[in-house]
């Protein structure tokens, strides 16, 4: 019997967000073989490599690059880095993954996507949200006979302060590009294109506010976006998401990424018709979902990423979709500052 056959992978950025989230779901993808991690902290590159099973340690990319075959490269850390190291990998032609978003700004963003189509390769953008296991089951009953067109996509997305980083000039901004990408990519996911945005806004302090948008899709469904960082007091401990999607006599509900509930359009129950409602619904133990990066996409994202390497699979949210999320967000940006519509 003839062993699987590998992608060789190597990891640039050893930071806390690489080793909490995605270094962690490596071990878990057996198609996976970790040749080298590199950082310009040698200590935190080797760290990582004995922890994660590394067998080579860098501090220089372009060195790693020359001397390493490889199938793709992880590239993770904040936008601007993405967007400074990511081109490296790219233009020898090799597949990148990087971490949501792939840079600060659309056109950044763009620049990046077709540096990897002039290379004949591609990339993946860590919208991990596509795979979570809410999100996939809510795709699947969408896709059904049952639930009919898409109508109107809902969704409410709250948290407490949100901080300026990444060198951009507002706090406003940042949550827009840093946080708010992953919620506009799942818009897109679940409702398509965006043909045009208008949105208003409400500041409390410079770091928390709130948006409201509105949206049609290019399908003719309509859209509205709750966004805030007014809720808690505690910025990213005690966010709350929620979705919801209505076809034709038909809903679902997704809640915090871990349940969903479907009313489909017959009633599952015949014994007590004159009441209601009769809702399908996905609502695990804690046993569950207990291995969070399952539940939550990370592990999904990354096996995604190494089958595609191997070219076991050919889809998924790539650099293009980096692009469009950053787009929805700067034309609610520009909605806010010109008091207009903006198409897209």
């Amino acid at each position: 019997m003839s062993e699987q056959r590998k992608a060789k992978i190597a990891f640039i950025g050893c930071g806390g967000f690489a080793t909490a989230s995605i270094f962690p779901n490596v071990h878990m993808v057996p198609q996976i073989d970790l040749v080298a991690v590199c950082d310009i902290d040698r200590e935190k590159a080797e760290k990582n490599a004995r922890n994660f099973g590394a067998r080579r340690v860098y501090t220089d990319m372009d060195i790693m690059l020359d001397k390493e075959e490889l199938d793709g490269v992880f590239v993770i850390g904040p936008a601007p880095q993405h967007y400074e190291l990511a081109p490296h990998v790219l233009k020898r032609g090799i597949p990148v993954y990087v971490e949501k978003p792939s840079a600060n700004t659309s056109g950044e963003a763009k620049e990046m996507a077709e540096i990897a189509e002039a290379n004949g390769t591609w990339g993946q953008c860590g919208f991990m949200k596509r795979f979570a296991y809410v999100y996939r089951m809510a795709k699947d009953i969408m896709a059904r006979e049952e639930f009919g067109e898409v109508s109107m996509v809902t969704c409410h997305f709250g948290q407490g302060p949100y901080p300026q980083l990444w060198g951009m000039d507002s706090a406003k901004r940042s949550m827009l590009v840093g946080q708010l990408c992953h919620v506009f990519d799942l818009t897109r996911f679940l409702g398509g294109d965006v043909a045009t945005v208008s949105a208003i806004y409400k500041e409390v302090t410079d770091t928390q506010f709130a948006f409201l948008v509105n949206l049609h899709f290019k399908s003719g469904a309509i859209g509205q976006l709750d966004l805030n960082g007014l809720e808690t007091r505690n910025g990213f401990r005690d966010i709350r998401e929620w979705v919801k999607v209505a076809g034709f006599g038909a809903h679902l509900i997704c809640d915090g990424m871990q349940t969903v509930q479907y009313q489909s359009p017959e009633d599952w129950i015949d014994t007590v018709p004159s009441t209601g409602r009769y809702v399908h619904r996905y609502d695990p133990a804690w046993t569950g979902i207990s291995r969070s990066p399952l539940n939550f996409g990370y592990l999904g994202e990354v096996e995604n990423f190494a089958l595609r390497c191997l070219g076991e699979r050919d889809s998924g949210p790539d650099l293009w979709d980096s692009y469009e999320a950053l787009r929805l967000g700067e034309a609610v940006y520009d909605s806010i500052e010109t008091s207009s519509p903006v198409e897209l």
